[in-house]
């Protein structure tokens, strides 16, 4: 836990205090009175109540932590998890199952043909669909195509050459920016098909599209309630997906999430990190997870230091400076943040109490009351006072936590 002021710098300044109260009244009157105000400015100025503070809201965090059967590490981790406003989530661990294919949407020729095209341009590929793809092709025992020249592009699609044609399967928005012309037809049933929060794989030979491949993946019920408990919470939740903006929104509005985002570069999941930070969101980014039962890791990031257009060149530095937080599950979250807050209240509460004890005993310890004709305040007076007064604390630290 983040601490207002550090208690060594407290320690630092007491007996600097100390000294002080001694050479002034040493200078001023005698070296009896000298000895009682440095002594009693000693004991007075101790940050006992602060320092007791401190060790309980350390031990109320370890306490929460391990309640929630979470580990954070990483520079200012629990700082930045009692604040986070924003969670940007892949929409993969939420799916239960394999991917299968709903539907095939071909073109001017036959199912067989399309697939058979698809499975050609795909047999490198490592990405689930093209796998699918293959399989499928496989099992029909569809004759592929010899191809060369092939390019596969992250998150976009698969080109080679088919025959001196332009053979390309993958995103219908990267196909669009190749150049590829789509009939109104096969536009209009994408449109439909990305409503229903299904996944499109358009292939295309030459400069013309020859069908679509639909993909459906099944959400999980029980994936929707850590969604639901950190809405609640009034933790924002956003979806990323290399989908396209249809079928994002359609995700999203399925998981019950408060926004969704369509990433179409390789760099772009920096590049929306970049985004919330600039303004100012304190962002838990889920971005490795593979199943939202097992244990999951989320990183924490706050205010960007570079821009969004430095995004790409500060991926790297944007991943090692993160913030770690090992979590069971999404749903732990809520509760973790809503512990850290309460712990974080009761320590300022706390401090400021602390800092009243500091003037309440300090002053006439070092001579305030003196000065005008009254006595010092004695050494064991001090150190009495400052024991109840570090009760009252106590007190006070457990009922704000």
């Amino acid at each position: 836990m983040q601490h207002p002021i550090p208690i060594r710098f407290w320690l630092l300044f007491t007996p600097v205090l100390s000294i002080a109260a001694g050479s002034v009244w040493y200078l001023l009157e005698s070296e009896e009175s000298a000895l009682l105000a440095a002594s009693a400015t000693l004991v007075a100025a101790l940050p006992l109540p602060y320092a007791v503070s401190c060790l309980l809201a350390d031990h109320a965090v370890r306490r929460t932590l391990k309640k929630n059967q979470a580990h954070a590490s990483g520079p200012n981790a629990l700082a930045l998890l009692k604040d986070i406003d924003t969670v940007l989530l892949p929409r993969r661990p939420f799916l239960i199952g394999e991917p299968h294919i709903k539907e095939l949407i071909p073109e001017g020729l036959s199912q067989s043909d399309l697939l058979a095209l698809a499975a050609s341009a795909e047999q490198e590929s490592s990405h689930p669909y093209a796998k699918i793809i293959c399989v499928i092709a496989s099992d029909r025992r569809l004759r592929l195509h010899r191809l060369s020249a092939v390019t596969e592009t992250p998150h976009a699609g698969v080109e080679a050459l088919l025959m001196g044609q332009a053979l390309r399967v993958g995103r219908l928005d990267w196909l669009e920016v190749e150049g590829v012309k789509t009939s109104a037809e096969l536009l209009t049933r994408a449109d439909q098909l990305a409503l229903h929060g299904l996944a499109l794989v358009g292939v295309a030979l030459g400069p013309r599209m020859r069908g679509l491949i639909a993909f459906e993946e099944d959400i999980s019920e029980t994936a929707k309630k850590p969604i639901a408990a950190l809405e609640r919470a009034g933790i924002q939740t956003t979806l990323l997906t290399h989908g396209s903006r249809r079928f994002a929104n359609a995700t999203g509005k399925a998981l019950g999430m408060s926004e969704a985002r369509s990433l179409t570069k390789t760099d772009s999941l920096v590049r929306e990190l970049q985004l919330y930070k600039a303004k100012g969101h304190v962002v838990a980014s889920l971005v490795d997870a593979m199943s939202s039962t097992a244990d999951i890791t989320i990183h924490l990031t706050s205010h960007a230091n570079a821009a969004p257009s430095d995004a790409s060149s500060q991926s790297k530095k944007t991943e090692d400076a993160a913030s770690r937080l090992v979590l069971p599950s999404l749903a732990a979250l809520p509760a973790l943040s809503a512990g850290l807050q309460s712990t974080s209240r009761a320590l300022r509460s706390c401090f400021r109490l602390s800092l009243a004890a500091f003037v309440l005993f300090t002053l006439p310890a070092f001579g305030l009351l003196h000065a005008v004709g009254g006595p010092f305040l004695p050494p064991v007076a001090a150190a009495l006072g400052l024991v109840f007064f570090t009760i009252f604390v106590v007190i006070i630290f457990f009922k704000n936590i």
